[in-house]
C-alpha cells in the first residue's frame, strides 16, 4: 500500500532499498519502451543511463539551459496523470530542456537528488540545483515554471 505525503499528490517510498541487479546495473535500458511514460506529445527526453544523463547535462550547461528533471516511476500513479502536463510544457517552455528519469533505472540519481517520493521535479542550472516540487499537482507544477521561462 502506498503512502501519500500531505496536500502532494506523490508516492512516498523512505523504506525502498535499491540493490543493484544484473537487469538494472546494465547500461541499456530494463524497461522497454511501451513501459515508460508516454511523453510523445512534447519534448521530453527520456534518460535511459548515467551516460545519456551526463551528455544531456552538458549539452545544457554549454547552451546557458535550465534543466527540469521529473524523477517518476510507471508504477506510480501520480506520475502517469503528471506526464501529459509535464509533455506540454515541454512545448511551451521550448527554452528549457525536459528529461524524465525512472526511479528504478537510475537509482543513483534518486540518492544523488535525494529523491524520496514520485513524482519530483528538480530545476538545474549549471549542474546544480535550484528548485524542486514534489508531488503531481498540476496547477502547482505550472506555477513553479513561471520564474525560469523567457517565452512569455
Amino acid at each position: 500500500m502506498s503512502c501519500f505525503l500531505p496536500l502532494a499528490a506523490a508516492i512516498y517510498w523512505p523504506h525502498l532499498s535499491y540493490s543493484a541487479s544484473p537487469a538494472l546495473s546494465s547500461s541499456t535500458s530494463a524497461v522497454d519502451d511501451e513501459e515508460h511514460l508516454d511523453y510523445s506529445s512534447g519534448k521530453v527526453t527520456i534518460i535511459p543511463d548515467l551516460k545519456c544523463w551526463e551528455q544531456k547535462l552538458e549539452e545544457a550547461n554549454e547552451l546557458g539551459q535550465t534543466v527540469v528533471v521529473k524523477f517518476s516511476a510507471t508504477w506510480c500513479g501520480p506520475c502517469r496523470n503528471a506526464a501529459p502536463v509535464y509533455a506540454e510544457l515541454s512545448l511551451k517552455h521550448s527554452d528549457l530542456v525536459f528529461v524524465s528519469i525512472d526511479v528504478d533505472e537510475l537509482p543513483e540519481l534518486v540518492t544523488q537528488f535525494d529523491v524520496r517520493a514520485t513524482p519530483t521535479f528538480i530545476f538545474m542550472r549549471d549542474k546544480k540545483e535550484i528548485d524542486k516540487l514534489v508531488g503531481g499537482n498540476q496547477e502547482d507544477l505550472q506555477k513553479k515554471f513561471d520564474p525560469y521561462c523567457q517565452c512569455q
